[in-house]
């Protein structure tokens, strides 16, 4: 039997923590991300895009609407016989790597260790600082999520773009781009250290991976993947291989944590949770944390409350939450599968964590 401790609490306004968040009165919804701290939800393609290459980058999370807490991106774009950057590395910024859709190869070397991974729907890849790193598209309709923390990252795609992107249908990228040529080519990615890119031209991706993994003793969707336990090595989950358990807080929940206050030196965390439909005999709980988060929609429709708007997210759609605002979320259809990030080491999904139990399914219980 389901149970929830907590009290039926009916205030859905919000108390965000900056002074523009608390001034601020508006719908959440917006067509633009803003410039500054403030609730908002956007719709899946309606941020700004911009042109790098045959890449379409869009932002749903920036520095300036997170105070650079993280930069959440979607990247879009067709197979190619090429790698998508030239390999590279950050010293400051902590980059972390989500297949939303098809396929695209990573690779990851740190002290002379090289992995690689090939990312379907669903899996993950964690690039520390000083990780050498690089990635191919491989089918031809693939969209890649991008968490950066700090964020402000954006500004380097920025500087890399040759045009803004915009599309009157909505398409994710231009079917017609070439595909031929890797971007930025070595001439500009060796002049890029101003926004924490450090080439790596020397690198050779090694092409040896076997089930979509090297070297081949990896564990790769044949056993579980842990996580580390510290915050500066490269690690890969495939999807409903790494850690899971099972939260009864508002219903159901399965909590899938990818980043963990260990893993990231306790600066932020990055899980997926997937929830049931919300049952009638179920208190939703007020939320609110002391850090910044954001949900991105997987699958099914997350329903969030706050600032006084009911909000309907489908997939791909993303609500940011700045700190100290309350809010709820639940699920109305039958199966719902969100990321979540949240600043700093203390979110929802380490809450829930903390009062979950071990899980061994990505999904719940039959009753």
């Amino acid at each position: 039997m389901r149970f929830t401790q907590c009290l039926v609490v009916v205030v859905v306004a919000f108390t965000a923590g900056t002074a523009q968040a608390l001034n601020y009165s508006g719908p959440i919804w917006v067509d633009e991300v803003p410039t500054y701290v403030r609730p908002y939800a956007i719709q899946h393609y309606s941020a700004g895009g911009c042109v790098v290459g045959s890449q379409i980058y869009r932002f749903p999370v920036t520095g300036p609407s997170s105070d650079n807490a993280f930069t959440l991106m979607s990247t879009n774009a067709p197979g190619s016989d090429s790698l998508g950057v030239l390999p590279h590395l950050h010293q400051l910024h902590y980059e972390n790597m989500f297949s939303f859709r098809g396929r695209f190869q990573l690779w990851t070397e740190k002290d002379g260790d090289q992995e690689t991974r090939i990312l379907t729907q669903g899996d993950y890849g964690a690039i520390p600082q000083n990780t050498t790193h690089t990635f191919q598209f491989l089918d031809p309709d693939t969209e890649m999520l991008g968490v950066v923390q700090p964020g402000g990252f954006e500004d380097l795609f920025y500087a890399l773009s040759s045009s803004n992107y915009s599309s009157s249908t909505s398409s994710p990228y231009n079917p017609f781009a070439s595909t031929n040529s890797s971007s930025p080519n070595s001439t500009v990615i060796s002049s890029l250290e101003s926004f924490d890119v450090y080439a790596e031209l020397d690198f050779s991706p090694r092409t040896d991976a076997v089930n979509g993994a090297a070297p081949t003793n990896s564990t790769w969707r044949t056993g579980p993947n842990a996580l580390p336990s510290n915050a500066y090595t490269p690690y890969y989950v495939a999807k409903d291989y790494g850690p899971k358990y099972l939260s009864t807080e508002g219903g159901y929940q399965v909590i899938q944590p990818l980043v963990t206050p260990t893993t990231s030196g306790g600066n932020f965390t990055v899980s997926t949770i997937t929830m049931d439909r919300l049952s009638r005999n179920v208190t939703v709980c007020d939320q609110s944390f002391t850090g910044h988060a954001a949900f991105e929609v997987l699958e099914g429709q997350l329903t969030v409350l706050m600032g006084g708007e009911v909000l309907k997210l489908l997939q791909g759609d993303v609500v940011f939450i700045p700190e100290k605002t309350t809010y709820k979320y639940y699920s109305l259809v039958a199966y719902t599968k969100v990321m979540l990030i949240s600043q700093g080491a203390e979110g929802l999904d380490t809450k829930l964590i903390a009062n979950a139990t071990s899980w061994s399914s990505p999904v719940w219980p039959t009753s």
